[in-house]
């Protein structure tokens, strides 16, 4: 398996679709920022508008796909950028929820939904610019993006049996499409992607994902990639802000935050799996990373999972 795909693997990413917006004439929707760890998406089906983030307009035309890598509050509008307040409808559709203004028909619909990574996964999301705005009409080298999209509005919309899972699966299969297509156009120039993306530094976090509990150490890392320890360090520098080992401790936390976030396993055994022998040392590190003791974590984990999820645009 390639190391994206064991990146990816390991965080056990999870997405959803949570509305179908349709609206004509002059409407204006405002988004407050997400929750840390969650990644808002749009897909335009169908009509144009304009997307603020911050000070920042942007057009935005059917077939294009918005991710919001860390959440950023942003207002979608009609074409003309006017501030409207405007009467919506809310009613059951298929697995989404479709809001509508009381219009005989539609200008505009958009898909909305959300990928979750948890807060923990900071490391690869600091990776990804604060939008990700990919136009794909017209495009033959983003027929892969636009089949998935075409398959989850049709999935979304049915009632069958196993369809929150398939979607889960093609938002997970999104979500990498896009990684993949910025990394294809050079748009990820620092940070773990960029890593990734490196013939000569890539072995070695590959070896790390795949291994997290070896005792890796400088040396080690620089002898998978068959370069002298000097010589990693600095090309690794070149790439990332972060050294080799703060990459080699965020990977195994965010490992360790997602083992306390699904498994029933002991609080020892997870420190074992992320390379560390002792508790104390596997709770010392996984403070410094997470802010918080995994104890604190596993608690904190298991009370948001039983609160309610509010959806975009609520």
């Amino acid at each position: 398996m390639d190391s994206l795909s064991t990146l990816v693997t390991s965080m056990g990413l999870r997405g959803r679709l949570d509305l179908l917006c349709r609206f004509a004439g002059a409407w204006s929707v405002p988004q407050p920022e997400a929750p840390p760890g969650q990644v808002p998406y749009h897909v335009v089906l169908a009509g144009a508008g304009v997307l603020e983030v911050g000070r920042e307009r942007r057009p935005f035309v059917a077939g294009d796909l918005v991710l919001f890598p860390r959440g950023a509050a942003h207002t979608m509008r009609h074409a003309d950028g006017a501030t409207l307040t405007f009467a919506e409808v809310r009613r059951p559709l298929g697995r989404l929820v479709e809001v509508a203004s009381e219009a005989p028909r539609s200008d505009f619909d958009v898909l909305c939904g959300t990928f979750e990574l948890g807060q923990h996964h900071a490391l690869l999301l600091r990776a990804l610019p604060d939008v990700v705005h990919l136009h794909t009409q017209g495009r033959d080298d983003y027929a892969g993006l636009q089949a998935l999209m075409r398959s989850m509005r049709h999935e979304s919309l049915q009632a069958s049996p196993g369809g929150d899972a398939v979607i889960a699966h093609l938002s997970a299969a999104l979500f990498i499409l896009v990684v993949r297509t910025l990394m294809d156009q050079g748009d990820l120039q620092q940070g773990l992607l960029a890593l990734l993306m490196d013939a000569r530094v890539a072995p070695a976090l590959a070896a790390v994902i795949a291994t997290p509990a070896e005792p890796w150490t400088l040396e080690r890392l620089a002898g998978v990639s068959r370069m002298s320890r000097a010589s990693f360090a600095r090309h690794f520098a070149e790439l990332s802000p972060a050294t080799p080992m703060d990459v080699v401790t965020a990977l195994r936390m965010d490992l360790a935050a997602r083992l306390l976030r699904e498994t029933p396993r002991s609080i020892e055994s997870i420190g074992e799996a992320c390379g560390y022998t002792a508790r104390a040392a596997f709770g010392q590190a996984f403070k410094r990373v997470h802010g918080t003791s995994p104890a604190a974590f596993r608690r904190q984990a298991g009370e948001a999972a039983t609160a309610t999820n509010l959806p975009p645009f609520s």
